[in-house]
């Protein structure tokens, strides 16, 4: 492949940046711009030399020489630890450029990775995680991707669905035989136990990308129940404004909270009622937008006052939505007035807890009800197998349709050629998770996603 570079480092001043270029004349590059000549280059060592732009020293800097494979590309490839100035960084950039090397592309370095075998296309989507990672858990599930554990889980799929293949091509080809070389009830129950493995794999994609995206949490409420003292309460902080006028939020207000590892997204919006006022009509539609884009909805209720029609009409709709619902219910320090009634025991509410935004207490028992509800009860471990892409979930559930078509087919004695053909789709949609199977279209649309240099 031609040779590429970039500035692998974030935009801004530092301590250093690093220039890397990768390529089969990579190595011929760089010394063509360095101050001494290099002989016979060592694979990961470190040259301390200077760039030099003719007769002019451009910077003092450490140059590392990775050769192919052993590199993250898998080809030639140079690392360059200049001082962190963007006009230095940039200005070797333009020499390396000079020399021959080409600008690289958003996450053109990974591509190459995956294309050379270097990671599979899970591992390269886990680096644009990791770099993103803005929490213990975000992290946590992005190096577990990284070091393999949904590869590894993928491929025992796979080889299981590769033996039921073969099993059935022997059949096809010796059918005329009459030889049974796998009977129906074996291949059936084998078949099973794939779909056992791929939907318990399924299950894990909300966790998993509540882990990487933070969990959603949209208040919603008739006005004046103290939605915005909620907010302000849950971030510590002034951030919506509160008066004592019904109607004061008419937008929705979004903040994002670290829940000790976990990110919390959370959408304060408008009072949801009945009005006749064009822009609070507005606030009311993105109010239930809000509940529609949300994990959880938190309703919140005014403690000190009588339930309303509307207070029930709000829960009945989350409910009636299949949204999970947290009643919290709101002035726990004035004396109480609601009557929670049967809304506590409805299965689709999650918890019911009793604050007071304006003094806070209460708040950090909510604080670790949110967080144990979006963790599911701890954080992940380096081990743990979890979906974080909804690509990863929409390719497992059609595997998952495909062995659905191909057991319904054995159960029905249908010619062993259909149940073939559902087992060869799976493996398809198996091998798209991992790219042994993916179109250019989609290996473009992942990798322009990424940072450049990366």
């Amino acid at each position: 492949m031609d040779t590429i570079a970039a500035v692998s480092t974030p935009t801004g001043e530092g301590g250093i940046a690093v220039v890397r270029v990768s390529g089969s004349e990579s190595f011929t590059v760089v010394r063509s711009v360095l101050n001494r000549p290099i002989g016979e280059v060592e694979s990961h060592r470190a040259y301390h030399t200077w760039i030099m732009d003719g007769e002019d020293p451009v910077d003092e800097v450490v140059v590392l020489f990775f050769r192919k494979p052993q590199s993250y590309t898998g080809e030639d490839t140079v690392e360059i630890s200049c001082h962190g100035s963007p006009y230095i960084a940039g200005r070797i950039l333009g020499l390396l450029v000079r020399k021959g090397a080409r600008l690289a592309g958003p996450g053109e370095f990974s591509r190459r990775a995956f294309i050379n075998g270097r990671m599979d296309l899970t591992q390269a989507e886990a680096v644009a995680d990791l770099i993103r990672a803005k929490t213990e858990a975000s992290m946590r599930v992005a190096v577990s991707q990284l070091r393999g554990v949904l590869t590894r889980r993928i491929e025992a799929l796979r080889e299981a669905l590769i033996r039921m293949c073969a099993l059935l091509e022997l059949e096809l080809d010796f059918g005329e035989e009459d030889l049974e070389l796998v009977s129906g009830r074996e291949l059936l129950s084998l078949l099973k136990e794939s779909r056992k493995n791929l939907s318990e794999l399924l299950k894990t994609f909300l966790r998993g990308r509540v882990c990487r995206e933070g969990l959603r949490l949209a208040i919603v409420g008739r006005p004046n129940v103290g939605k915005s003292s909620l907010l302000n309460a849950l971030l510590a902080r002034e951030r919506a404004i509160v008066t004592d006028v019904p109607g004061t939020t008419r937008d929705t207000v979004e903040e994002a909270l670290d829940l000790e590892g976990l990110m919390l997204v959370i959408t304060d919006t408008a009072g949801i009622r009945h009005t006749d006022d064009p822009i609070e009509k507005q606030g009311v539609e993105r109010a239930r937008l809000a509940m529609e884009e949300a994990d959880i909805v938190c309703v919140v209720l005014d403690g000190s006052r009588e339930s309303t029609e509307e207070d029930g009409a709000l829960i009945e709709e989350a409910i009636r939505r299949k949204i999970h619902t947290l009643l919290v219910v709101n002035k726990s320090d004035l004396p109480g007035r609601l009557d929670l009634g049967s809304w506590s025991r409805n299965p689709s509410v999650l918890r019911v807890r009793y604050v007071s935004a304006l003094y806070g207490s209460g708040i950090p028992e909510l604080i670790d009800t949110l967080r144990d509800i979006g963790l599911q009860g701890e954080m992940p471990s380096s081990e743990e197998v979890v979906l974080t892409r909804e690509r990863h979930r929409d390719q497992l559930s059609r595997a998952e349709t495909c062995l659905a078509h191909a057991q319904k087919s054995l159960e029905e004695k249908a010619s062993q050629e259909f149940v073939a053909m559902d087992i060869r789709a799976a493996l398809d949609h198996l091998g798209a998770v991992s790219g042994k199977t993916t179109s250019d279209d989609i290996l473009n649309t992942i990798f322009s996603g990424f940072c450049v240099g990366k």
